[in-house]
């Protein structure tokens, strides 16, 4: 057993950190959080009710960025509007989100900007450029909760600091 005895609340515009050494539990406790693993004992409270975590209304509240970014072998603009039927998606938005992630420069480079594909597992662009359009994507779902799992580390010091910037603008 990794984590035993765990408990504490996290309140509504707060943002934590959890750390630890590696395989210490970080990412099995961020899993179990969300939604993607049941805890073995105990509860998740929400708001003081109990939740059912694998609910649809639960994964509607949540944007998970994790350490491995799973991207469409398809367009950058559809991997940031990630499920969302194509007339549907919002260019607009899409493009606001993507100059406050810093991938619009990545974008004047491209001739298809947006419409360029990311390749097999993202293999047309960097691992920052896969961080940032995982980041880009949460912040198109527009939830209440962001859930980062070392979403910033293929990120040089200069990205990282503008994405943590941005992250902590959307406290609240």
């Amino acid at each position: 057993i990794l984590l035993n005895n765990v408990n504490f609340k996290i309140k509504k515009g707060e943002c934590i950190g959890i750390v630890g050494e590696s395989g210490s539990g970080k990412s099995t406790l961020i899993n179990i959080l969300i939604g993607l693993l049941s805890p073995t004992s105990g509860e998740i409270k929400v708001d003081h009710i109990k939740r059912d975590l694998n609910s649809d209304n639960w994964f509607k509240l949540i944007s998970h960025i994790p350490q491995e970014i799973f991207l469409l072998n398809d367009s950058i603009k559809k991997n940031i509007a990630f499920g969302i039927k194509d007339e549907l998606i919002n260019d607009d938005r899409i493009k606001n989100i993507i100059n406050e992630v810093k991938l619009n420069k990545l974008l004047e480079n491209l001739p298809k900007g947006i419409n360029t594909e990311v390749g097999d597992k993202g293999s047309n662009i960097s691992g920052g450029e896969k961080q940032r359009i995982a980041i880009a994507r949460a912040l198109y779902k527009n939830t209440e909760i962001f859930v980062f799992d070392e979403a910033t580390n293929s990120l040089d010091k200069e990205n990282e600091n503008s994405i943590l910037k941005l992250i902590k603008s959307l406290k609240g």
